[in-house]
């Protein structure tokens, strides 16, 4: 139990907004302290809101959209980490099965949990006699809290305006075609919709370009494909790279390593997974 990966932070923003999307190899607990806004989570866009906390699966595209000031816990574990706090009574690998969830909160377990975390916030490793351990428990008392009330919870209904009701089609259509060539005119034509029409709607309801959100898509389609085992010019070709070194390039720079090191690197990390997973049998 000493190497279990976390992260926690309380963020105050008096003015912020995520400047690109994003997505990570952990999952994401955040508590917003205000209401700043919305997040778009996959294809789809949330409320933002205080007394409600939202569970954000590894590898799985989102980018928040505050309009103020902004005040959030987040806290950030590896899959590996949530296998090797289970056991078969109390599994939280459950927090897995699903890429996003939101649970309304009340006063009270608003209250309480805000409490867990402070604690978590308190009870920092330090190399003290015992700190690591008053962490674990921290931790623990966390995750049992709150799996329970995320394990009961869903997406729950998206936030459908005028703007993104005319962009969700583009968006499926973008998904369904990712290994295809994509260009602003070619999808315009596709809507039959000016390519400035296109751009500013999609901008409008979704924050980003739709450049942007085609090439995180692919990236994002490739490292599944690599976790797959797919050879790296195989992934950069199903993802819609028609250019190798493009795609090395791209996917470096949009994730801190080359596709090689990632896919050797995620087949080590599953190799103890696997292990821990065992452990538990």
């Amino acid at each position: 139990m000493t190497n279990v990966e976390f992260h926690l932070q309380l963020n105050h923003n008096d003015t912020w907004n995520m400047s690109r999307l994003h997505f990570h190899d952990h999952f994401e607990l955040l508590l917003p302290l205000t209401s700043p806004g919305n997040i778009f989570v996959n294809d789809q866009v949330y409320p933002l809101r205080r007394g409600t906390l939202y569970l954000i699966g590894e590898n799985t595209l989102h980018r928040t959209m505050a309009t103020g000031a902004h005040a959030r816990y987040v806290l950030h574990i590896s899959r590996k980490s949530l296998m090797q706090l289970s056991t078969v009574q109390t599994d939280f690998t459950q927090l897995t099965h699903d890429s996003f969830r939101r649970a309304n909160l009340n006063g009270m377990q608003m209250t309480e949990i805000i409490e867990l975390f402070q604690a978590l916030e308190r009870n920092k490793n330090d190399g003290s006699f015992g700190s690591d351990i008053h962490q674990m428990v921290a931790l623990l008392n966390l995750l049992i809290r709150v799996a329970p009330t995320l394990n009961a919870a869903t997406a729950g209904e998206a936030i459908h305006n005028k703007d993104f009701l005319r962009v969700a089609p583009i968006l499926d259509y973008i998904l369904d075609n990712l290994s295809e060539p994509l260009s602003l005119d070619q999808i315009a034509s596709q809507f039959f919709i000016s390519k400035h029409y296109l751009c500013r709607v999609f901008k409008a309801a979704t924050g980003f370009s739709v450049m942007e959100y085609i090439i995180y898509s692919r990236v994002l389609r490739a490292r599944q494909l690599l976790q797959e085992g797919t050879s790296v010019q195989q992934a950069g070709e199903l993802s819609g790279f028609s250019d190798n070194s493009h795609f090395i390039r791209t996917f470096g720079h949009l994730t801190g390593v080359t596709p090689g090191r990632y896919a050797k690197e995620y087949q080590s990390s599953d190799q103890i997974l696997l292990r821990e997973n065992l452990k538990h049998r």
